[in-house]
């Protein structure tokens, strides 16, 4: 740990002395060039107008040439002194895009706390009244998921054996953040530039090839009014939630950066449907390492079910003239959704396991500088 804080200290000296030597070579670049640009008007004074035009031609080709250098070097300098990363030609991820499921030597941070508690900012989140605690794995293998950009997405092998209960209003409220900081506080590692969070619907969709649509259930997507007009209030800020005549909400179903609290009746009260769910094999054999992946068993070839675990993903599924308030889970070899509360007040209280899943900045990390990938000699990772 400490030859990593080392290495990040002398990074940090080097581009500073690299970006101060740049803007002196620009300076000189400029003197330079103006000198030399002045000394040709001489000599062409001196040996008379036989080639000048040529010569004048070439000169403009040359200035033009380096203005554009200089400019695009000062561009970088700006980026760099205001905290943007210079962009990159190809994306760090290709290389692992063929590589879905091969495993990464990851460790979390010895630092990272080992419990994570459903009590925090003062209270209890999940709706269950009793604070409740979460555990780390410290045993679990990583593999990779999905290399998009600059960013490379594991996720646990297996399913770790802790279970999170989620409770009425309060635990549709709080879900999606409670997963995610439980995941990040226990699995990150700030070295190689690594957070956690849990997964995500998105992460199975993904995998399987799956897009959301009335496919997969007719009704997705429509708009209903129920009866009774409870509602958990972060419902309210969510893009398909309408409160007393208004779709006012950015915030999307996998989304959440503030705690919520408690449950309001509205006076009216819309939104629309985004609940489905399908069957994994349909889209992915059993045999197939992206079914491997969302099942948690890549072991066990042909395996239809699976430790059940949270998805860290709200929706909503009106019937009966009321809406029914889920979070999504993975289980029994399907993406489904269980019910926390309804329009009608009324608390159900499903328990899961977490799923973690990590993702790594490649600006930060290099992967892979030895190893095969193979489960006895998984990709190395190291501060870049």
């Amino acid at each position: 740990m400490k030859k990593s804080q080392n290495q990040r200290n002398d990074k940090g000296i080097t581009l500073v002395a690299l970006i101060i030597t740049i803007i002196i070579l620009v300076i000189l670049a400029a003197v330079s060039i103006s000198a030399v640009y002045n000394s040709k008007i001489v000599d062409y004074a001196v040996n008379g107008a036989t080639g000048y035009a040529g010569e004048a031609v070439k000169e403009n080709e040359i200035m033009s040439g380096t203005e554009s250098l200089i400019d695009s070097t000062v561009k970088k300098i700006e980026d760099i002194l205001g905290g943007k990363t210079p962009p990159q030609e190809e994306s760090l991820g290709e290389q692992f895009k063929d590589k879905i499921g091969a495993y990464v030597d990851y460790k979390p941070a010895d630092t990272n706390p080992t419990t994570y508690s459903t009590t925090q900012d003062g209270a209890e989140r999940s709706g269950n009244g009793t604070a409740q605690t979460i555990s780390k794995n410290t045993g679990l293998k990583w593999r990779i998921m999905n290399a998009e950009g600059n960013k490379l997405t594991l996720v646990s092998e297996t399913i770790p054996s802790t279970n999170l209960t989620l409770r009425g209003a309060d635990g549709y409220n709080n879900g999606v953040k409670l997963l995610d900081d439980a995941c990040n506080a226990l699995y990150k590692n700030s070295s190689v530039g690594a957070t956690g969070r849990n997964a995500k619907v998105e992460d199975i969709n993904g995998l399987m090839g799956v897009t959301p649509s009335t496919a997969l259930n007719s009704d997705y997507g429509n708009e209903y009014t129920p009866s009774n007009k409870w509602y958990p209030r972060i419902f309210q800020y969510e893009t398909w939630g309408s409160i007393n005549g208004s779709y006012t909400g950015s915030l999307g179903f996998s989304e959440q950066s503030n705690w919520y609290s408690g449950n309001t009746q509205a006076s009216t009260l819309k939104g629309k449907w985004s609940y489905y769910t399908y069957t994994l094999s349909n889209y992915k054999g059993v045999s197939t390492i992206q079914h491997a992946l969302a099942t948690g068993q890549p072991n066990s070839t042909g395996a239809t079910s699976h430790t059940t675990y949270w998805l860290a993903s709200r929706c909503v599924y009106y019937n009966y003239n009321n809406f029914y308030f889920r979070m999504f889970y993975a289980g029994s070899g399907a993406v489904h959704a269980d019910d926390l509360y309804h329009s009608y007040d009324n608390t159900y209280y499903p328990s899961f396991a977490v799923r973690p899943v990590i993702e790594i900045d490649l600006l930060k990390a290099n992967i892979g500088e030895t190893g095969t990938g193979e489960s006895t000699d998984p990709y190395s990772i190291a501060v870049r």
